[in-house]
């Protein structure tokens, strides 16, 4: 059964290219929608005067959409208030598992029921969607997985990458520290390391598709940026990473983060590195 958007209201970032499509077909298709201005790492429960801009918003808003802003709490005082609570979601948190198989794209249009029909009446293309969604289920690689055609996985990776530029006015500044970084890369013991100084710009989404340019199939990548976060890509030791540093998963379970703490601590590399082996041998 899928929401009715007279009587639904969305929470969302607007934070990478996912969150931005969703944001963009709400507001296309006229689900009310708040629109978070958090970065990465959003949470509900910062969110400034919530239940006022629920109700500002959408009046009689009854179903409650959140993605990807994890809190309990929060979540629950929504239902307490009588709001029935949605979760869109698929990363597993420190405290929170809310993996799940379909992307958080995925997961809204079939909560709202947008079949392609609908989406091309809005003025979107489907495949372009579609790609979307896959590409932040699993990447790049998520394409071949699904048998796309060449021609529309070319366009997908096009158009994703067309968005993020449109998201983030660095981009251009993003991608050329992802390719300085890439030239200076190493391989130590089977593990791509890129490594970066740079702690102000994230470059994990650049390097993703420098990957992809080189390789048919997913290497295990870490992207260490000291200053900043440290990122072990396309291992089956993700939840091995999380069960010893901490930090979330993502990508199916397939990729792992941990950023900085306040404190400063992060995983240097060969640590990271040492508890992935030390992962691949005992499963």
């Amino acid at each position: 059964m899928s929401l009715d958007p007279l009587t639904s209201i969305i929470i969302s970032p607007r934070n990478d290219v996912e969150s931005l499509t969703i944001v963009s077909l709400a507001e296309a298709l006229h689900i009310p929608c708040i629109v978070s201005k958090q970065p990465h790492g959003a949470t509900l429960d910062v969110e400034p005067d919530l239940v006022a801009r629920i109700r500002e918003t959408n009046p009689v808003a009854h179903d409650v959409v959140i993605v990807e802003m994890p809190n309990v709490s929060t979540e629950d005082k929504l239902r307490e208030l009588g709001f029935d609570v949605h979760i869109v979601d698929h990363h597993r948190y420190e405290s929170l598992d809310r993996m799940r198989k379909e992307s958080s794209l995925e997961q809204i249009r079939a909560l709202f029921d947008m079949d392609d029909t609908t989406l091309r009446v809005a003025g979107f293309d489907p495949v372009l969607i579609r790609g979307v969604g896959l590409i932040d289920r699993g990447f790049v690689w998520e394409l071949v997985k699904e048998n796309v055609p060449e021609a529309d996985r070319k366009r997908m990776i096009e158009y994703y990458r067309e968005q993020g530029a449109v998201l983030d006015p660095n981009r251009s500044i993003e991608e050329k520290a992802a390719k300085n970084a890439w030239k200076n890369r190493k391989t130590i013991e089977n593990v791509i390391v890129v490594t970066s100084d740079e702690t102000n710009l994230s470059i994990r989404d650049a390097i993703s598709f420098l990957v992809a340019e080189e390789f048919s199939e997913p290497p295990v990548v870490v992207i260490s940026q000291p200053g900043r976060i440290v990122y072990v890509q396309d291992t089956p030791t993700a939840l091995a990473l999380q069960h010893t540093f901490g930090g979330f998963t993502f990508g199916q379970n397939l990729c792992w983060g941990k950023p900085i703490d306040a404190d400063g601590n992060l995983p240097t590399v060969d640590e990271v590195i040492s508890v992935h082996h030390l992962a691949l041998l005992t499963k």
